[in-house]
């Protein structure tokens, strides 16, 4: 097995926004589970509330937004 090098931010955020449409290649989920094995899991949970908040934040923008548009 060859060493792989451990992901940046950028490539832990666009891993975690793939799988959240489920479109994950096997070769990016298998780099993340090598890192997480190694290292835990703590920076993709980080990670993942933030994606989660900022993509909230974006809906209730969006909301706001057509609402005063509509009126």
């Amino acid at each position: 097995m060859t060493e792989q090098k451990d992901p940046n931010i950028f490539q832990i955020a666009f891993s975690l926004i793939a799988s959240f449409c489920g479109v994950q290649t096997k070769e990016n989920m298998a780099r993340d589970e090598a890192y997480i094995e190694k290292n835990g899991i703590k920076v993709y949970v980080i990670i993942g509330f933030f994606l989660v908040f900022c993509i909230l934040l974006t809906l209730f923008g969006i909301v706001q937004l057509v609402l005063k548009l509509a009126v």
